[in-house]
């Protein structure tokens, strides 16, 4: 299955309530003057985001002006075939590792995460 957002930020993204893999995440950052963010994975369907712990922290490279795209690509591997998440699945893109502050307007990034449903 596939979740893609086009304009991410600190208001979390509901993805699957419910036991999944995460196979793969990639998050396209196109404007050239964005900062370093952080791409927050939540086993929490509905978190807070600045109050909820992420099961994991994803910096985002900051835009460049020579480039196209910035672009961060994980895949995850494992026993089972990708990052278990035993309760639900959601993600929030904001300016500091375990904040809520959303990115300046315009510079939300894209989010394309591949999972697997699990029951």
């Amino acid at each position: 299955m596939e979740s893609r957002t086009n304009t991410a930020n600190a208001t979390p993204v509901a993805v699957r309530n419910g036991k999944c893999f995460i196979k793969s995440i990639k998050v396209e950052q196109r404007a050239a003057a964005a900062a370093v963010l952080f791409l927050q994975i939540f086993n929490n369907f509905s978190p807070t985001v600045g109050t909820t712990t992420p099961r994991m922290v994803i910096p985002i490279p900051a835009g460049d002006a020579n480039l196209d795209v910035s672009l961060a690509k994980i895949e995850f591997q494992g026993k089972y075939g990708g990052l278990y998440l035993d309760t639900a699945f959601a993600y929030a893109v904001t300016t500091t590792y375990n904040g809520s502050t959303n990115p300046t307007a315009g510079q939300e990034p894209a989010v394309i995460a591949h999972y697997e449903n699990l029951g």
